[in-house]
């Protein structure tokens, strides 16, 4: 049907009478029945919700400048008292030797129970001269460096700092200092009141507040410093976030929406507390509260929207009796067509009666014998097409199928190859090296010479072992923040030396750099095994650039790089301007023992034990070449949060005694020569030693309360391993120190780790050398020690 046909229709050329066109009636049913009620309800929705934001902000402001006054008032009245208790006679005109230290203690204890703190005198090197906390004439240790005691020191006037970790009670603290003069004016120390931040959150408790509600204070760092709700403990220490901070800081008051630390949609109202710099007090609502106000608006919006359509209706059911008589034509044609009968629908049915429909009619009528001719033809070429496509797939999926085996089979051949190659050159050395030592007991020297032969032999299949792990992801690091300058420049001047003279090594690291967290020992076998490649690549002759940046991946970033979490990183790059790598090699790098050096000159290894380190660090690996103009190695690395960077003692740190103990040990391994090999190696070392091969026969040998100081086991053996073994070792006989010794990676060895991070026992990896596991026992031997005159108040 042609447009002059619809035409034709609407002026009555097939015999009916000239009729309007259906849109028409549409048109104006919606404008008569929809549009007045969408006004109404759009204006009442705006002005409603409007003035109900305005007077709920304004509620939240005026909560939040009270509470930050409430604030100021209780920094006001810490700062009278520590002024009294600066001026208390007891002190004397020099602070630093009071006149009656007793009553000076006194009455800072009395201060510490008034406010609920800690208070104490400094001098200006940040030694303890007294503190609340601790009788007089005790040894202290000095006070963590705080801004409030410096400003204090600088300024000359009360200081307000910001939120610390007590040196002496270990918790969330808030440091209010006032200098100490002398007769002469200067200021020769300070009186400082840490106040835990449980006083805060009880003051912002006190303000009566909506429920879901919460008002919380944060120091000019932006830490939450203390919070009214439930969640003070969980979330005290953390900073908001940024941009959070973005909408509030350099302003004095004000609303603002966002996601608060709980995760919840928040309005926030915000003040500034006036005597503390920085510091800004918070009361949120419920974003949900807010948004209620649409709620009512919504129903009038609703109830006017509901008339409109009651109204439409109406219209459409008169309009629906002048259309349904055609509409049921149309359908009684549809059917014969169905059903293969002969329907002449532009002769046998009246005219519909509307433009649209007529139109459609004699359309249905010229259609019809068109599609009849076609039909038989189109199903014919429709099926052909069917079988073919089905063909092709299946014909793909089977060449998928096959492809991905071929994968899998050559992986797992070069991965057996490469294994099998280096163990049994370890295997070849270690049994030669043996039979050549049973051969020359009368020959010292060459005994010597042979079994450094043998331990080189050994180093190398545990190297391997290693690479192994760091491949599979499975290695345990340990990660620790790292400065990125010194540990480049200490790499510069190895790798000067080992590269040989023809090669200079470059240093680029960019300015203010973040330390970042990553495994140090690891990291640097990296950074070796990537120059080495450089230098060959080089052919020994040329510069090596090592190069550091900062990297955000956000955005874009994150796109790009999807293996990479968002976040904060550090970008370490290896650069030589070699030969290249061609795209087929390149593809194929950091996969495990492919390798291009010449046989017996590398393992292929190395970047896949990068890579691994990279993946299992939170970070990645890319490599990046062109024929004839060299090649980028570049690791990505995390950046070490703020809190990470401080240093942590842990037993590790405590130095090995050099005439320590040497105790009674128990040394467990269902391997007999392991466990011999072991246990000799520690009699050598001066321990007394009992061995068993089972852990029942282990658990016996304590049962019967023979002297244990120490247990060794290792994890895997039959029957029960060496963690259930090491439980209930320690069931039996509380606090009995335990090294737990392993040589691969399963879960059981993950639950070890976790383990010996709780301090349960101390985890060790095979092979180790049994100076080092002497080492160990001596170091747990001298804790264990410690710990029991700590709690029978020995002499140390």
């Amino acid at each position: 049907m042609s447009a002059e046909d619809s035409s034709a229709a609407t002026r009555g050329e097939y015999g009916a009478p000239r009729i309007p066109r259906l849109s028409t009636f549409l048109v104006g049913l919606v404008a008569i029945a929809l549009v007045p009620p969408l006004v109404a309800g759009g204006a009442a929705v705006w002005s409603v919700t409007e003035s109900r934001q305005e007077a709920a902000e304004a509620r939240l402001l005026a909560t939040a400048r009270g509470l930050s006054l409430a604030i100021d008032r209780d920094f006001g009245g810490i700062v009278g008292a520590l002024s009294a208790f600066a001026a208390s006679p007891a002190l004397g005109s020099y602070p630093l030797q009071p006149r009656d230290p007793a009553a000076v203690h006194a009455q800072a204890v009395r201060i510490g129970q008034m406010y609920g703190a800690t208070v104490a005198v400094l001098a200006p090197d940040g030694e303890q001269v007294l503190s609340s906390l601790r009788p007089l004439g005790v040894p202290m240790p000095p006070a963590s460096s705080s801004a409030a005691v410096q400003s204090a020191l600088t300024s000359g006037q009360p200081a307000v700092g910001d939120l610390v970790i007590g040196s002496l009670s270990g918790r969330p603290v808030v440091s209010i200092a006032i200098p100490l003069r002398d007769r002469t004016g200067e200021a020769v120390g300070v009186a400082v009141a840490a106040i835990g931040a449980e006083r805060f959150r009880d003051l912002l408790a006190a303000q009566a507040l909506s429920d879901g509600a919460f008002a919380a204070v944060a120091d000019s760092r932006a830490i939450l410093v203390a919070r009214s709700d439930a969640s003070h403990d969980r979330l005290v220490g953390r900073p908001l976030p940024a941009e959070n901070v973005r909408l509030f800081a350099g302003m004095e008051g004000g609303v603002y929406r966002a996601i608060a630390l709980d995760g919840v949609e928040r309005v926030f109202g915000f003040a500034t507390v006036p005597t503390a710099k920085g510091w800004t007090v918070f009361v949120a609502d419920p974003a949900a509260r807010f948004d209620a106000a649409w709620r009512w608006p919504l129903l009038v919006l609703l109830a006017s929207g509901t008339l409109a359509v009651i109204l439409g209706g109406l219209a459409a059911a008169f309009v629906a009796r002048r259309i349904l008589q055609p509409v049921q034509q149309l359908r009684h044609h549809a059917e014969a067509l169905a059903a293969g009968r002969a329907a002449p629908l532009a002769t046998s049915n009246p005219p519909a009666g509307i433009a649209e429909l007529e139109v459609l009619r004699h359309g249905f009528a010229e259609a019809e014998a068109a599609l009849r001719a076609s039909e038989g033809s189109l199903r014919a070429l429709n099926e052909a097409l069917e079988a073919r496509v089905r063909q092709e797939v299946a014909a793909r999926e089977d060449a998928q199928a096959r492809l991905a085996q071929a994968q899998r089979m050559e992986a797992l051949g070069q991965l057996a190859g490469g294994i099998a190659h280096d163990f049994n050159n370890v295997l070849q050395a270690v049994g030669g090296g043996a039979k050549l030592i049973e051969d020359s007991a009368d020959n010292p020297s060459r005994v010597l010479r042979i079994a450094g032969m043998v331990r080189e032999a050994a180093g190398r299949g545990s190297a391997v072992t290693r690479r192994l792990l760091a491949f599979s992801r499975r290695a345990d690091l340990r990660a620790e923040p790292l400065d990125v300058r010194d540990l480049l420049e200490s790499m510069q001047e190895v790798l000067a030396h080992t590269l040989g003279g023809g090669i200079r090594v470059k240093l680029e690291v960019e300015a203010g750099l973040p330390q970042m967290l990553a495994d140090k020992g690891q990291l640097e076998t990296v950074l070796v095994n990537l120059a080495t490649n450089a230098r060959d690549a080089l052919s020994g002759q040329g510069t090596i650039e090592l190069s550091a940046a900062a990297a955000l991946i956000a955005g874009e970033g994150a796109r790009r790089r999807p293996q990479l979490q968002p976040g904060a990183y550090v970008r370490m790059s290896v650069r030589d301007a070699g030969v290249g790598i061609p795209p087929e090699v390149l593809a194929h790098v950091s996969e495990p023992f492919f390798t291009t050096k010449p046989r017996g000159k590398g393992t292929g290894l190395g970047l896949a034990m990068a890579r691994g380190f990279a993946e299992q660090s939170g970070g990645a690996l890319a490599v990046e070449s062109e024929l004839g103009r060299g090649t980028t190695v570049s690791i990505w690395l995390p950046a070490a949060e703020e809190d990470l960077r401080k240093p942590h003692r842990s037993i590790a740190d405590v130095p090995v005694p050099a005439q320590g103990r040497r105790g009674h040990l128990l040394v467990v391994d269902d391997e007999a020569v392991v466990r011999e090999i072991t246990a000799e190696g520690l009699r050598a070392s001066g321990f007394t030693v009992r061995t068993a091969e089972r852990a029942s026969d282990a658990l016996a040998v304590l049962d019967s309360r023979e002297e244990v100081d120490l247990l060794v086991s290792d994890l895997s053996m039959p029957e029960m391993d060496g963690l259930a073994l090491i439980q209930d070792a320690q069931r039996r006989r509380p606090g009995l120190p335990a090294i737990l010794l392993t040589g691969f990676a399963t879960d059981t060895a993950e639950l070890a780790m976790s383990g010996a991070l709780s301090g349960a026992f101390s985890l060790l990896r095979k092979p180790i050398d049994v100076k080092a596991l002497a080492d160990r026992v001596a170091m747990l031997l001298e804790a264990a020690d410690l710990a029991v005159r700590d709690r029978t108040g020995g002499p140390e």
